[in-house]
């Protein structure tokens, strides 16, 4: 919790995994999946798959707290909530959907019984190019944007960009959830609470949660073993970099100019990677192609940036 605010913070994993996938709850996940996935016939019934972590898993490092439905057609939707940047997402978001899709079919079925499923991901984090909240990924034709198969759908939505979301525009419910998940103050959760009968729900089953002890509990603990692996990641950058500035500084000395910039090109490659997936060959050249005080400046922005332009962009 936060100053100006008594609740419990659903961009917590399993604060969203606990208000989210209790049956009591389940007018508020049919809200949300409705708003994500705008399906042409509302979603009226959903049926929760069983993924209940173990008590003492709850400090997992890797414990994947995702709500996983499946609608009444048989179409399956894994939804989740990320506070912090890993490694891969996109593979992993993927890796999900994959595991629903073959989920569905035994050794010798029909795949004409296959039927779509979606990932829904919020992140409390920046992770595209695109300045949209809400980003929606099918399989389509690379020329003309035909569609391959609809059985195929990543939605991603990314908190931070909800202020750049347009007046009116035509998701207004599900901004609203947006602004639900990122509020920071009981005011604020009062203010939305009285935009949307939906949203108060969800402000009133957040304060019932919040009152619960074990509830508390395992945010508590949860929250402790992120931030760990947030203090344990930023170590390790530093210690990476030192040990590869320290290499540079050893064998390459007699130390040409270019010998060093190309040692601080490969470091900073290397945790720009690690930190935001595999780059784009534009951003490698432009790294490869780097004077040593631009390499320099660019790593020291790799701890506290939160996208590639952050470090590569003017100052």
């Amino acid at each position: 919790m936060t100053a100006g605010r008594s609740t419990l913070d659903p961009k917590l994993d399993i604060v969203f995994w606990m208000l989210f996938g209790e049956e009591r709850n389940r007018a508020l996940l049919l809200s949300l999946l409705n708003a994500v996935l705008q399906p042409q016939v509302p979603i009226e019934t959903v049926e929760v798959l069983p993924s209940e972590p173990e008590k003492s898993t709850v400090a997992d490092k890797a414990i994947a707290l995702d709500v996983r439905v499946r609608l009444v057609n048989g179409e399956q939707v894994d939804i989740e909530m990320q506070s912090q940047r890993r490694p891969a997402l996109p593979q992993r978001m993927l890796y999900y959907w994959a595991r629903l899709y073959t989920g569905q079919l035994a050794r010798g079925g029909d795949y004409r019984d296959l039927r779509r499923c979606a990932v829904v991901v919020f992140a409390d984090f920046s992770m595209l190019a695109e300045q949209r909240f809400h980003s929606c990924f099918r399989v389509q034709e690379a020329h003309g944007g035909a569609l391959l198969t609809d059985q195929l759908e990543v939605h991603v939505l990314e908190l931070p960009k909800l202020e750049q979301s347009p007046p009116g525009n035509d998701e207004q419910e599900l901004t609203l959830w947006g602004r639900f998940l990122s509020a920071t103050t009981d005011a604020q959760l009062e203010t939305l609470a009285m935009q949307h009968p939906v949203i108060k729900e969800a402000k009133e089953a957040l304060e019932d949660l919040s009152a619960d002890p074990e509830a508390r509990d395992r945010a508590y603990w949860r929250e402790t073993t992120l931030l760990w692996q947030r203090y344990e990641a930023v170590v390790a950058q530093r210690e990476a970099r030192e040990a590869i500035e320290a290499a540079i500084a050893e064998g390459k000395a007699e130390g040409k100019a270019e010998g060093k910039a190309e040692g601080k090109a490969e470091v900073l490659l290397k945790l720009m990677t690690l930190k935001f997936g595999e780059l784009s060959p534009a951003v490698a050249q432009r790294i490869a192609a780097g004077d040593e005080p631009q390499l320099d400046g660019w790593l020291d922005r790799v701890l506290t940036a939160t996208n590639v332009d952050q470090i590569l962009g003017e100052r």
